[in-house]
C-alpha cells in the first residue's frame, strides 16, 4: 500500500468479501504520501496512484479522508470508463452503520442534489450544441481577422491601433471562456477530443498552456473560496481576502498597507494578472512540468501574432501592441471571473457537501444576451460550479432547478445587477482590509 505505518486494517484476499472500515479510520490517512477517500461508500487507497492522476496529484489530494462522491461525478463523464483506473485502488467500504459522508452534513440536500442531478441527466443538459460552439470558434477567429484586415487597410495609426486593440482583447477574452468549455470536457462526448481543441483554442489562439490552466482550475472547482486549495483566493500577502485578514491582523504582519488594498487593486490587479503574474506562471509550469507541446502550441501563437504585426509596427511596436491587449484582456478576466467569488464565503477548510460548498462560494449576475456572451456565460456560476461539465447554453434551463433546491434547503441563491457584481469586489476588499487594521490595532 501506499500508506505510512502500519496498516490499521486488514486486506482482503481475492475472491473475499471486501474489508469494512470506519470513518475514524479514513481519517487518518489524509497525509503527504498517505491518501484514501471515499467514492458511493467504498474506500481507495489513492496513496501511490495519484501523482498519475490525470487532473493532478493536488486536484484529488483535496478530498483525502472525505466523501469524494460527488465530485467524482461532477468532473468525470465517463464514469465506466473511470471506474476501471479505481478498482485495483479499492481496499474496502464503509461499515453498514457508518454514514455516507463524515461529520455533520445535510444528508437531505444531499439526497436531493444527486436527485437533481438524475434529473437534469435525464432532461439531455449534460449534451452541447455543436453549432452553438462553432460560432463560437467562427467569431473569435473573425475578430483575429478583422483585427489584421484593419492595419492592412488602414495603416498603423493611433486609431486603427486602438480598435485593433479592443478587438483583440475581445477575441482573447472569448477566447478564454472557449478554453474554459474545452478544459470542463463539455463540448464533445470524447474527453480526448475536447483536450486536443482546448490545446489548439489556448495554444494557438492564446499562447498559453491547456495543462497549466487545468491544473489550477480544476483546484478552483474542487475546492473553491479555500485558502491553499483554491489558488485563485490564495493571494496573501499581496491581498488578504476572507479569514486571512483577522489572522494577519492578530499576528500583525504588514507587508503592505492592507487598508488600502481596495485602491492599489486597481494598479496590480486587473492591469497585471494576465501579462504579468499568469506569463510568468504559465511558462514556469510549462519548464517545470516539462509539457513540451504545451510549449510549442504557445510559442506558435508569439510566431503568429509577431508574424502578422512587425511588418506594421517593427519589433517594439508589436510587442507594445501585444502588451496593450493583454493589459485590456487583464482587466476583463480579473471583473468577470472573481464578481462572483471574491464577494463570497473565503476561509479554510470546512468539510461541506458538495452543494453546500460551491453555493458558499459563488453568486450570479442576472442574464441578458450581452452578459451571457461577454462573460462567456460566467454569470451562472452557481449553476456552473455545480455542474462543470454542463455546457453553457443550457445553464438557463437548469437554474429554476437549482433555485428551486436552494430554497427548499434555506441556501442562499444570490443574483446581483452586473454593475453591483461589480462594484463588490472593490467593496469586499475595503471590507477586509479593515477587518485586517483593527484586528491589528487592537490585539
Amino acid at each position: 500500500m501506499g500508506g505510512v505505518g502500519e496498516p490499521d486494517w486488514e486486506p482482503a484476499q481475492r475472491g473475499a468479501p471486501l474489508p469494512t472500515l470506519r470513518w475514524e479510520q479514513v481519517r487518518r490517512h489524509n497525509l503527504p504520501g498517505d491518501k484514501w477517500l471515499v467514492i458511493e461508500r467504498r474506500v481507495y487507497d489513492i496513496s501511490r496512484w495519484a501523482q498519475r492522476h490525470p487532473g493532478g496529484s493536488r486536484l484529488i489530494g483535496h478530498h483525502g479522508a472525505e466523501d469524494a462522491t460527488d465530485a467524482f461525478h461532477a468532473f468525470h463523464q465517463d464514469l465506466s470508463f473511470v471506474r476501471k483506473f479505481l478498482q485495483p485502488l479499492l481496499i474496502g467500504e464503509l461499515a453498514p452503520e457508518e454514514p455516507s459522508q463524515d461529520g455533520p452534513q445535510n444528508t437531505q440536500l444531499i439526497e436531493d442534489f444527486r436527485a437533481l442531478r438524475q434529473a437534469v441527466e435525464d432532461m439531455k443538459l449534460f449534451e452541447a450544441k455543436p453549432a452553438f460552439f462553432g460560432l463560437l470558434l467562427g467569431h473569435i477567429l473573425a475578430m483575429e481577422v478583422l483585427a489584421w484586415l484593419m492595419i492592412y487597410l488602414l495603416g498603423p495609426g493611433w486609431l486603427p491601433s486602438t480598435l485593433a486593440a479592443l478587438i483583440l482583447a475581445v477575441s482573447q477574452a472569448q477566447s478564454w471562456c472557449l478554453q474554459h468549455d474545452l478544459g470542463h470536457t463539455s463540448i464533445f462526448r470524447n474527453s480526448r477530443w475536447n483536450h486536443l481543441a482546448q490545446q489548439f483554442v489556448m495554444g494557438q489562439l492564446k499562447g498559453f498552456s491547456a495543462h497549466w490552466w487545468n491544473f489550477r482550475h480544476f483546484q478552483h472547482h474542487a475546492k473553491p473560496n479555500i485558502f491553499h486549495k483554491d489558488p485563485d483566493v490564495t493571494v496573501a500577502p499581496v491581498f488578504l481576502l476572507g479569514e486571512s485578514s483577522i489572522e494577519y491582523g492578530k499576528k500583525k504582519r504588514r507587508y503592505l498597507p492592507y487598508n488600502h488594498q481596495h485602491l492599489y487593486f486597481f494598479l496590480i490587479g486587473p492591469p497585471l494578472l494576465t501579462l504579468v503574474n499568469f506569463e510568468v506562471e504559465n511558462l514556469a509550469y510549462m519548464l517545470v512540468c516539462m509539457q513540451w507541446t504545451d510549449l510549442l502550441w504557445a510559442a506558435s501563437f508569439y510566431a503568429r501574432f509577431l508574424l502578422s504585426y512587425v511588418p506594421f509596427y517593427g519589433i517594439p511596436g508589436a510587442l507594445l501592441l501585444f502588451v496593450a491587449v493583454r493589459v485590456l484582456e487583464s482587466h476583463w478576466f480579473v471583473w468577470i471571473t472573481q464578481m462572483n467569488h471574491i464577494p463570497r464565503e473565503i476561509g479554510h477548510e470546512k468539510h461541506r457537501d458538495w452543494a453546500s460548498s460551491q453555493l458558499a462560494a459563488t453568486c450570479n449576475v442576472e442574464p441578458s444576451l450581452f452578459i451571457d456572451w461577454f462573460s462567456g456565460h460566467l454569470n451562472f456560476q452557481i449553476e456552473h460550479h455545480l455542474f462543470p461539465t454542463m455546457p453553457r447554453h443550457n445553464y438557463r434551463r437548469v437554474a429554476p432547478l437549482v433555485k428551486a433546491l436552494c430554497a427548499k434547503h434555506g441556501l442562499s441563491y444570490e443574483v446581483k445587477p452586473f454593475l453591483t457584481a461589480l462594484v463588490d469586489i472593490v467593496r469586499s476588499l475595503k471590507k477586509s482590509g479593515n477587518v485586517w487594521l483593527e484586528a491589528y490595532l487592537h490585539q
